[in-house]
């Protein structure tokens, strides 16, 4: 059985899928507990397999933070 990390980001109200192993395996979801089968899904199209012998982990991916912004003097 094939098994992929997939990483799952915020994106508005979807969560954005991909598969940095298999360039060009994406996909979203509107739930969270909706992406192991999402990915599990896009994989089997892309590689022409069986849903049942691909094996994810999703691993969610927390947005970066930015350079602190300035603060303005307090008068």
């Amino acid at each position: 059985m094939a098994s992929y990390r997939v990483t799952v980001r915020r994106a508005g109200e979807w969560w954005a899928l991909e598969v940095p192993d298999l360039p060009g395996v994406f996909s979203q979801v509107k739930r969270l507990d909706k992406a192991d089968g999402a990915a599990r899904e896009a994989i089997a199209v892309m590689l022409d397999v069986e849903f049942g012998g691909v094996e994810v982990t999703v691993e969610p991916v927390l947005p970066r933070e930015g350079p602190p912004r300035p603060r303005r003097a307090v008068r």
